[in-house]
């Protein structure tokens, strides 16, 4: 007889691995040749195990592993589970059931009915412990533990098979035959749900559609998302960028700006929101600047659409003007946008500037941003900040940096003092009150997703006469830059505490500054205010303050009174009736207010009764609106929003005319108008 012996014995130690190996000399006679072979105590390796050794004509394979305090019973089930119905799918296959043609109209299902082998498992006493029996693939299998002693171990074999013989006729070859049937079905009916399907099986088709049509649509997204629309994107600002350099010589600049003249028209004729043109060396920013005049904080036209006018939710080709900078290329602050694209188009580049820290290689490569216009030709912007920025409170309280005008000198140097107490390197580019200045703003992923977070780059215009290159020697990262509370809150201290240009300029910290400062205006910025920190007392200044005038508390209170003012948010809230051109409420009102919403009658006109329904809420920035019960009083006021009464219109039914109509019955009816009266404002 020839057995194999597969000990599962990997983790026992050593003295006690030897005790048991030695256990199966036993099975050691003249009649017996036995090979002991060691296995890894995994079902899937054994597995693989038990059919090399089906292949080499073993009589008898015997199994064998330590309980580990475990019943015999419950460490034989994990480890055959699968291995046996593994087993019988090997030694028989189920029946071809596949109708090829088309099934015709009240043509019967039909069934294929077999006998299906189904192993059969022996229990076998082996002295103190329990052995357990099989078949697989036409070959005795037997699994016993390692509490089994050497003299029921050396019978075990005998055992075996004469268990299998006594059983032959119950059991042949240790298999029971099990009655089966199956449908012969057509390609649909095998993967689509039918009436005769019983409700697992519907279950089961419905599932694995399912997740197939998942598949096949990411799958789709997937490509659309690496591959096409970059093609896409790629071919269209290809063909642009054509144009725009079309016998230009990059080498001549003042060659370049008379060629880029007489393009203009050409890139006009394409599209006449095409303002001007964007470029960073070593970047593949290089792309037109679109400026569409009628976009307001609720829509920007160009978010979603590039130069030709075409819309994609998925991002487009197109860096656009912010509507904040009203007077275009010519805005004290023109402010550009643009996507960042998963490959690498857009504004993407803009993030080798630098993510937690400033990347000084890139910024020594990449100082300055070339921008050309119809008028100016090409102009050089020197980079003098690049930060990071949330733009939801969700992160914490944020500098609003979308200015696009400003009120006077000191709110403007006011501004660009955030910017660079802000700047992850400390650029060698200094600012006055009379420069011109660029931003670039893009989406980032440091802190939150790209709807609440941005990376910006600030750069200001070259100067008539001053040289076009910045001596990026004297670049240093800046160690303090001031960032969103949400930095501190992940990476640990704290937030330092914000000055002003006018506070650091008589401390003398401003070494960027090469202006005549005058120090007049208030430097409250437009969109936010940071409350300036004042310099320390001396003991003349504490002296003095005892005898402080009733004017100079006064306008302390003021003062506070502004910034309280300006910390607080306020929204514009506009509420229709039936009339669709002039609101009946329009007003500005603080964040988290609830406001009474106008009683809406019902009216009639032009032979039809309007039924007042619901309100219909329109949220700035959402496309979805949502809809108030017709009992809604209130409503709390957390964005820019349109509140729209919607009617139910239904026919007036006309009363039948009479022989002898009366002289007051043959006036028409004036219809009752929709109320037209708006609510007064409140103050």
């Amino acid at each position: 007889m020839k057995i194999l012996v597969l000990s599962l014995t990997k983790k026992l130690t050593k003295a006690d691995k030897t005790e048991y190996l030695n256990k199966f000399d036993v099975l050691k006679t003249t009649d017996n040749t036995v090979e002991v072979v060691e296995g890894f105590n995994n079902s899937y390796l054994l597995e693989r195990k038990l059919i090399k050794a089906a292949k080499e004509d073993f009589d008898l394979i015997l199994v064998s592993s330590p309980l580990k305090g475990k019943k015999a019973e419950t460490v034989f089930r994990s480890k055959f589970a699968f291995i046996i119905p593994n087993g019988e799918h090997k030694i028989q296959k189920t029946p071809k059931a596949k109708k090829k043609s088309r099934r015709k109209k009240g043509e019967e299902i039909e069934t294929i009915t077999y006998n299906r082998k189904k192993t059969h498992v022996f229990p076998i006493d082996c002295g103190d412990a329990t052995a357990y029996a099989f078949s697989y693939i036409k070959t005795k299998v037997v699994y016993v533990n390692s509490d089994a002693d050497k003299e029921a171990l050396a019978k075990l074999p005998e055992k075996v098979f004469e268990t299998f013989e006594a059983n032959s006729e119950t059991y042949p070859d240790g298999y029971s035959l099990q009655e089966k049937s199956v449908r012969v079905l057509t390609f649909f009916e095998r993967h689509f749900p039918i009436k005769s399907d019983p409700k697992g099986e519907k279950i089961r088709k419905s599932v694995m559609l399912t997740a197939m049509c998942a598949f096949v649509i990411a799958a789709y997204l997937f490509v659309q998302n690496i591959y096409l629309i970059p093609m896409h994107n790629n071919a269209i600002i290809s063909d642009i960028q054509t144009v725009f350099y079309e016998g230009q010589d990059g080498n001549n600049s003042e060659n370049s700006n008379t060629i880029t003249k007489k393009n203009w028209k050409k890139l006009k004729k394409i599209n006449k929101d095409i303002v001007g043109w964007v470029k960073i060396n070593n970047t593949k920013i290089d792309y037109p600047v679109l400026w569409c005049k009628s976009d307001n904080a609720q829509e920007q036209y160009y978010l979603w659409r590039n130069y030709k006018r075409e819309y994609y939710q998925g991002g487009t080709t197109s860096i656009f003007m912010d509507w904040r900078s009203k007077q275009g290329m010519d805005s004290k602050n023109v402010i550009l946008h643009g996507h960042h694209m998963e490959d690498g188009s857009m504004f993407a580049d803009l993030l080798k500037y630098g993510a937690y820290s400033g990347n000084m290689k890139f910024y020594k490569k990449s100082p300055v941003v070339k921008i050309s216009t119809p008028k100016g030709g090409t102009q050089t912007y020197k980079i003098f900040s690049i930060f990071k920025s949330n733009v939801d409170e969700s992160l914490g309280s944020y500098f609003d940096f979308y200015c696009g005008k400003f009120k006077n000198d000191s709110q403007f140097l006011n501004y660009v003092y955030n910017l660079r107490i802000r700047s992850l390197i400390n650029c060698p580019v200094n600012v006055n009150e009379k420069d011109q200045i660029l931003s670039l703003v893009t989406c980032s992923y440091e802190f939150g997703n790209g709807n609440n977070f941005r990376t910006i780059v600030v750069a200001r215009k070259c100067r008539k006469g001053e040289s076009e290159e910045v001596d990026t020697s004297q670049a240093t990262l800046n160690k303090k830059a001031v960032w969103p509370q949400c930095y501190y809150s992940r990476f640990g201290g704290s937030r330092p505490t914000v000055s002003t240009f006018r506070n650091e300029y008589k401390k003398g910290n401003v070494p960027w500054y090469d202006g005549t400062y005058k120090g007049k205006g208030s430097e409250q910025l437009p969109t936010s205010y940071t409350a300036p920190t004042q310099p320390k007392e001396t003991k003349a200044a504490k002296s003095s303050s005892s005898s402080k005038t009733r004017s100079e508390t006064k306008s302390k209170s003021k003062t506070k009174s502004q910034v309280s003012k300006a910390e607080t948010k306020y929204y514009t809230v506009k509420v229709f009736g039936s009339n669709t051109k002039k609101p009946l409420l329009k007003k500005k009102v603080k964040s988290g207010t609830e406001i009474k919403l106008p009683k809406i009658t019902n009216y009639s006109k032009n032979g039809y009764n309007y039924t007042f329904k619901k309100w219909k809420v329109k949220i700035s920035g959402k496309k979805k609106p949502k809809y108030l019960k017709t009992s809604a009083k209130k409503y709390k006021i957390t964005a820019n929003v349109k509140i729209r009464a919607v009617f139910q219109k239904k026919k007036i039914a006309q009363p039948k005319p009479t022989s002898k109509p009366s002289s007051s019955s043959s006036k028409s009816q004036t219809p009752t108008a929709a109320p037209t009266e708006s609510p007064k404002e409140d103050d």
